[in-house]
């Protein structure tokens, strides 16, 4: 896993009424994918689905309008299994503005090295050592994994507002904080506002990036810092808004502009197959010994043979993932974990 300081796109989805779903398909440069026919939701009733990638059909609640949604591990595999090329996907949003909209795009900072300290962030939002637009109060939430570690999270404006912030330790939500040293995660989320006044933040976004050749890193910093910012108290001054930074957030805040380069990254797929060398390796690796001293090679194959019908969705969709890894020339076989 690469452990750089990087901004990514976690999540996009927008609404086209000038599409079909095989459209879609080819515009993500992913007619070769084994999409699945399944359920709607949203309102919509049909779906067209691949590795967190959906497209949304069909039903008269939504005017025909067919949608488009990539999660954080859908926008890895358009990266890794489509042509991977986001502004080419906003090109042509902006390019139809009246028939597209995007509905929301999240923009994330992964830090590695320590230019957030979520300690410092969670002690100066319960002092209110902060400035924000927001017209909601911040909320610090906390929960124990499955491992035993506590993760916690920061979180500026509404959910469902045009702008929301989240700062989390992202080493614990990926049950990662054994290996990771340090991983927090700064997420900007941007959606079509729900009145008028708010705008289509995530939309506007990405027309500064195609018609003022914008960077996303100057962009998600400008966001950003226009929306928060942690300050230190003064014992000379009331207007919070004259405040200078506080020591843990200006390098943080200034980031964009001592930088040299880009850091936008686009990541694609972990390969999952890893994880599954690990689980049946590691984990049921006695298991799997000890059947073969008892019964054999051979037998074990006959028996997973039988198997092959009833696999698991996942299972299905790892090899699938494998076969068109194998086709865009990425496939590496999995030697090491």
């Amino acid at each position: 896993m690469d452990l750089e300081n990087k901004i990514i796109i976690d999540w996009f989805s927008f609404t086209t009424s000038i599409c079909s779903p095989q459209n879609i398909i080819e515009l993500l440069g992913m007619e070769e994918c084994p999409w699945v026919e399944t359920h709607g939701f949203y309102g919509w009733t049909n779906r067209l689905s691949f590795d967190h990638i959906s497209i949304m059909y069909g039903g008269d609640f939504h005017d025909n309008l067919v949608m488009l949604e990539m999660s954080g591990q859908g926008c890895r595999v358009f990266e890794t299994l489509g042509h991977g090329n986001f502004n080419a996907l906003f090109a042509f949003i902006i390019e139809n503005k009246e028939e597209c909209k995007v509905t929301r795009l999240d923009v994330a900072f992964d830090d590695f090295t320590g230019l957030l300290n979520l300690d410092e962030i969670i002690r100066d939002t319960y002092k209110g050592n902060f400035i924000s637009r927001f017209r909601v109060c911040p909320e610090i939430h906390s929960k124990v994994y499955p491992d035993g570690h506590c993760g916690h999270t920061v979180t500026h404006g509404k959910r469902d507002g045009s702008v929301y912030i989240r700062i989390y330790d992202k080493a614990v939500e990926r049950n990662k904080a054994d290996e990771i040293p340090h991983w927090v995660r700064c997420e900007l989320q941007l959606r079509c506002g729900n009145c008028k006044s708010s705008g289509n933040r995530a939309e506007e976004f990405i027309r500064l990036m195609v018609e003022d050749n914008e960077t996303i890193d100057n962009l998600y910093f400008a966001v950003l810092n226009h929306y928060l910012r942690y300050v230190k108290p003064s014992d000379t001054d009331t207007n919070k808004w004259r405040f200078e930074l506080a020591d843990h957030w200006s390098d943080f805040y200034n980031f964009a502009e001592t930088t040299e380069k880009s850091i936008y990254k686009a990541p694609g797929m972990e390969y999952n197959a890893i994880k599954l060398r690990k689980t049946y390796g590691e984990r049921f690796g006695g298991g799997i010994y000890t059947y073969i001293q008892l019964f054999g090679v051979d037998t074990l194959l006959a028996d997973i043979e039988k198997c092959k019908p009833k696999l698991n969705p996942k299972y299905k969709l790892l090899l699938a993932e494998d076969e068109e890894l194998k086709k865009v020339n990425c496939y590496e076989p999995v030697t090491s974990i």
